[in-house]
C-alpha cells in the first residue's frame, strides 16, 4: 500500500468512529494519523521498514503497530469491526460539501438513510422535516452538494493519476523491443480531472507488450488484451479505479495517433476541417490525400503541412490556439519558476523545519522562498498568535542567516475574515515579507458578499497575494461563488497577485480564471502551498494550469529575481511602512 491508500484507511476510521459517536479525541488522532501519512514527503513503506512509524508527528506505538499491520496484510481489524456496525454506504454521503460526520449519524439514526439515493428520497418526501439541523436553507445546500457530487463522478483528479501514468510508461519504455510510451488524452492536455487514461506504444511485438502490461503489477482487472490493444482497472485506493487503455501503433503512423489520442475532440475537429478544405483525411492514422500520405510520423509534420505551428498539449482545447501564427516562445514552463512564495513548517501545521524546506528549493535550483504560517483563526492547522508569530519572524531570520545559497523570507497565510479584515494587525503584516491573505472559513453561496470580503483584503496595502481564490477542493468541495473579473480588475488596481494553488486538489485559479485575470492585467503567482520537501515537487501542477491558461513568463510573478519582487512588494507599500524588503537571506 502507499501513502495515499494508507491515509485513505485512517480517514475512513476517523468518519466510521465519528458516525457511530465515539469520543471526539479518539477520533481526531485517527485524522491526524491520516494527515501525517497523506502529506509525507517519503515513502510509509520505507519508513516501516527503517522502525521510525512512530516518529512521524501524531503517531504513537497503537498507530504504528495499525500502520505496520495495515502494510503487512493490506486490511486494519478495527476498520472491519466498524463496518460491521456502521453502514459503508453512508461514506459517500460525506462526499457532500456541507454533510459531515454528525449529520451523517443523524440521517442513519433518526431518518434511516443510509446511502446518497436514500438522502435524495428523504429530502424529496419530506422525510428530513423537524430533524435539527436541516432546515430549508441548509436542505437546499444540501441538494447543491448532490448535484456537485454527481457531476464530479467518474473523474478523476490529475495528480492522482500521476504517479500511476508515469510508473506505467516507464515500465512499458523498459520493456525490450519498446521504442517509446507516452500518455496521451486529458491526462498529457493537463485537465484537472481526467476520465480513463489513454497510452500509445511503440514496439517490435505489441502482443507481448500487452501482456505485459495486463500483469502488471496494480491492475485489479483485465477488461481486454488483444495484439494491439489492451484496457485494465488499476487501483488509486480502495474502491476507486482508474481505466487505462493502451495502444500499440506503428513508428510510421505515432505522430498521428498521438495527435489523434490526445485531443481535445474540439480541438481535433477543428483540425479536419482544415484538411477537408485541402481535399485531405485526418484521422489515426495520418493525414491524407487519397492514398497518399502527407504527414504521420511526427506531430509536427502534421501540423505544418496544415499551415500551423505545433500547438502544446496543453493549448489544444479550441480556445483560440489554431488562430495562432506561432506559439509564444516565453510560454510558462517549469524552468523559469525562480521560487515559491507559499509553504508552511513545523512552526504551524507543515512536517519540516525552516532549515528542510530551503534545502529542498535550492535543490530545485530556486533564487528564493518564502515561509508562510497559518494565522490564529486556522485553529485546526495550528496557526500562530500575534506573539508567536513574532517569536517565528524572529527564527526565520535566524535561519536565513544560516542558510546559504538561497534568500528565505518570512511572510504569513493571513485568514481573511468574514467582514474582510485580517487575522493580524497592521503593524504586524508590516513587519512580514510577504503576506498572501485567504478564505478558509465561512464560504457561503454569496456572491456579493465572498466579493466584497475579497476585495477588501486586497485593499490592505500589506496583502501581496491572495492565496486559493475560490477555496475549491477539487471533486471534494465546489469553488465559493466569486466575481473573478472584478476580483482580478481590484488585483490589476492595487498591484496584488492571484494565486494559482498548485496542490493538485486544489489548482486554484483554475484555467480559465488564470487567463481572464491575466487579460484583466493581474499578476499571477505560482505556488505550492507545501506542506513537506516533497511537495515542492507539485509545482508542475501550477505550471500546467498556467500554461492551459496562456500565461507567459512575465505574467507570473515567481519567474522574477529576488529582487524584482521585492520590487513588487515595495509598490504595493510604498507610504505604507517598511520601504523594502530583504532580498538577500
Amino acid at each position: 500500500m502507499n501513502n495515499a491508500e494508507v491515509a485513505h484507511v485512517f480517514a475512513e476510521v476517523a468518519d466510521l468512529l465519528e458516525i457511530k459517536g465515539e469520543d471526539s479525541f479518539r477520533v481526531n488522532s485517527y485524522r491526524r494519523v491520516a494527515r501525517t501519512i497523506g502529506d509525507l514527503a517519503a515513502d510509509i513503506n520505507d519508513l516501516a521498514a527503517r522502525g521510525e512509524l512512530a516518529t512521524l508527528p501524531g503517531v504513537g506505538k497503537g498507530s504504528a503497530d495499525k500502520i505496520q499491520q495495515l502494510l503487512e496484510t493490506g486490511r486494519l481489524p478495527l476498520r472491519d469491526e466498524l463496518l460491521a456496525e456502521v453502514p459503508g454506504s453512508l461514506l459517500q454521503l460525506l462526499r457532500i460539501p456541507s454533510v459531515g460526520p454528525k449529520k451523517v449519524a443523524l440521517l442513519w439514526k433518526e431518518r434511516g438513510v443510509q446511502s446518497l439515493n436514500d438522502l435524495k428520497g428523504a429530502i424529496a418526501t419530506g422525510t428530513l422535516e423537524g430533524l435539527k439541523g436541516f432546515g430549508a436553507k441548509s436542505i437546499e445546500q444540501i441538494l447543491r452538494g448532490i448535484e456537485f457530487v454527481e457531476r464530479s463522478a467518474g473523474r478523476t483528479r490529475l495528480g492522482d493519476a500521476w504517479e500511476v501514468v508515469t510508473r506505467i510508461c516507464a515500465a512499458l519504455a523498459g520493456l525490450k523491443g519498446v521504442e517509446r510510451a507516452e500518455p496521451a488524452g486529458s491526462f498529457r492536455r493537463g485537465r484537472e480531472t481526467i476520465g480513463d487514461i489513454d497510452l500509445l506504444c511503440v514496439a517490435a511485438d505489441g502482443e507481448a507488450v500487452i501482456q505485459h502490461f495486463a500483469a502488471w503489477p496494480g491492475v485489479v482487472q483485465v477488461l481486454g488484451a488483444g495484439g494491439t490493444k489492451g484496457s485494465v482497472l488499476v487501483e488509486l485506493r480502495p474502491g476507486r479505479t482508474l481505466q487505462i487503455d493502451l495502444r500499440v501503433v506503428p513508428a510510421e503512423s505515432f505522430g498521428a495517433a498521438w495527435q489523434y489520442f490526445t485531443g481535445s475532440k474540439e480541438h481535433n475537429i477543428r483540425l479536419r476541417e482544415l484538411a477537408q478544405k485541402r481535399g485531405w483525411s485526418l484521422n489515426e492514422y495520418g493525414l491524407t490525400e487519397g492514398d497518399r500520405v502527407i504527414a504521420s510520423r511526427t506531430e509536427e509534420d502534421i501540423y505544418a503541412a496544415l499551415g500551423l505551428p505545433w500547438i502544446p498539449p496543453e493549448l489544444r482545447e479550441d480556445r483560440g490556439e489554431l488562430e495562432l501564427r506561432a506559439v509564444p516562445g516565453d510560454l510558462l514552463t517549469r524552468e523559469h519558476i525562480r521560487g515559491d512564495l507559499h509553504m508552511h513548517t513545523v512552526a504551524s501545521d507543515g512536517h519540516n523545519t525552516i532549515e528542510e524546506m530551503a534545502a529542498a528549493a535550492r535543490k530545485l535550483g530556486y533564487e528564493y522562498i518564502c515561509i508562510t504560517e497559518h494565522s490564529a483563526s486556522s485553529v485546526i492547522a495550528n496557526g500562530l498568535k500575534p506573539p508567536q508569530l513574532r517569536q517565528h519572524i524572529e527564527d526565520v531570520r535566524a535561519a536565513a542567516r544560516r542558510i546559504g545559497g538561497i534568500t528565505v523570507w518570512v511572510g504569513t497565510e493571513v485568514d481573511i475574515r468574514t467582514d474582510g479584515t485580517l487575522d493580524y494587525p497592521d503593524e504586524l503584516l508590516a513587519e512580514l515579507d510577504f503576506v498572501t491573505a485567504s478564505i478558509h472559513a465561512g464560504m457561503g453561496p454569496d456572491l456579493a458578499a465572498n466579493t466584497r470580503r475579497t476585495l477588501a483584503a486586497m485593499q490592505n496595502p500589506h496583502v501581496h497575494c491572495i492565496g486559493h481564490p475560490t477555496g475549491r477542493l477539487i471533486n471534494e468541495r465546489d469553488a465559493m461563488p466569486l466575481d473573478i473579473e472584478a476580483v482580478a480588475k481590484e488585483a490589476a488596481r492595487t498591484g496584488t497577485a492571484l494565486e494559482i494553488n498548485a496542490h493538485p486538489y486544489r489548482l486554484d485559479l483554475k484555467d480559465q480564471h488564470a487567463r481572464l485575470a491575466r487579460d484583466l492585467g493581474a499578476r499571477i503567482a505560482i505556488c505550492t502551498d507545501a506542506h513537506a520537501t516533497g511537495q515542492l515537487e507539485l509545482m508542475h501542477f501550477g505550471v500546467v494550469t498556467a500554461r492551459r491558461a496562456w500565461l507567459r513568463r512575465g505574467d507570473v510573478l515567481n519567474t522574477q529575481t529576488a529582487k524584482e519582487v521585492a520590487t513588487f512588494v515595495t509598490a504595493k507599500r510604498r507610504d505604507h511602512g517598511r520601504p523594502e524588503i530583504r532580498d538577500k537571506g
